[in-house]
């Protein structure tokens, strides 16, 4: 039977919503992973001169958020960092206020700049934001921002969106009241002061944070002294790296070889071994979807 003969029945295939698992245009299983997304990095000074700009125009009001979003630089992709995280650089100016909302994804900030002053509101709770700071809202919690400051704060949003938008299992409302009230204050597990959660000392450490309140995300900090070099293998987890002090050199397969600085934004998806070197003494915060895959039985790491 020839190719012609053969049309009318994939065509009636193609009209019952069928298609033939033999004659797939694309494999869709394959031996090991084929990652899409690449390593990429994005620099604070050019997300800062490009918000500074922006707030001259850019009501916050009409923006829900004004912020930058950390596109990958793959075919096709509009928006996520990652596969399953999308970070982006966001800025509340002197005085202002974002409103209070709540939504699925879970999301967290790495404060970059802010002076005291500035927090954020998470389910009725004060949060204050200092640089080097990191603030939880876990998913579905009301959280708005506020800025008394004479100053432009900015930080760095992490979130689970690409993941909740796969799952199709997105919800979002603003809050009834604009902004949220402060109902209490003063320490909060949704805040992991800068440096706290590492302790004194500058010997190599690792810190796992927020373990048990934000299931899709692993939230690390870790402390190299200078010259000290960690080795990460092919994974499958995705990771997204942003000093929070001291120059950083990343170098991966691909041929990435760069150095960051506090407030720049790298991401190391998924299969890409890669390593990272203090050049000076350093503090690093890595993100990774490395819970949400175990929990699905899907890391592996090569070697295993």
């Amino acid at each position: 039977m020839n190719q012609d003969v053969r049309a009318p029945y994939y065509a009636d295939l193609g009209r019952m919503s069928f298609s033939p698992g033999w004659a797939r245009p694309a494999p869709s299983i394959w031996p090991a992973p084929q990652p899409k997304f690449k390593p990429a990095v994005w620099r604070f000074a050019a997300a800062k001169a490009a918000l500074d700009q922006a707030g001259e125009f850019v009501p916050v009001e009409q923006a829900e958020r004004r912020n930058l979003i950390m596109v990958n630089p793959i075919e096709g992709n509009t928006y996520a960092t990652t596969r399953n995280i999308v970070a982006a650089y966001q800025m509340v100016k002197a005085g202002e206020t974002a409103r209070s909302h709540r939504h699925s994804p879970a999301a967290l900030r790495l404060v970059v700049a802010a002076k005291p002053g500035t927090y954020t509101i998470v389910n009725g709770a004060r949060v204050d934001m200092l640089p080097g700071d990191v603030v939880l809202t876990p998913s579905w919690s009301w959280h708005g921002h506020v800025n008394e400051t004479d100053a432009t704060s900015y930080w760095i949003d992490f979130l689970d969106v690409p993941f909740v938008q796969h799952a199709e299992a997105m919800f979002f409302e603003h809050h009834p009241n604009g902004l949220e009230k402060v109902t209490s204050s003063g320490p909060t597990p949704m805040r992991f002061p800068a440096g706290a959660p590492l302790g004194p000392g500058r010997e190599a450490k690792i810190a796992e944070i927020a373990k048990d309140v934000m299931p899709t995300f692993g939230l690390h900090l870790v402390r190299l002294p200078a010259g000290t070099k960690a080795e990460v293998a092919k994974t499958t987890t995705n990771f997204v790296y942003a000093p929070v002090s001291g120059a950083v050199r990343f170098t991966a397969e691909d041929g990435t070889n760069v150095t960051l600085a506090p407030g720049d934004v790298i991401a190391m998806p998924c299969w890409h071994a890669h390593s990272y070197q203090a050049a000076t003494d350093a503090v690093i915060f890595r993100v990774s979807d490395e819970p949400l895959l175990a929990r699905l039985g899907l890391v592996r790491t090569m070697p295993e």
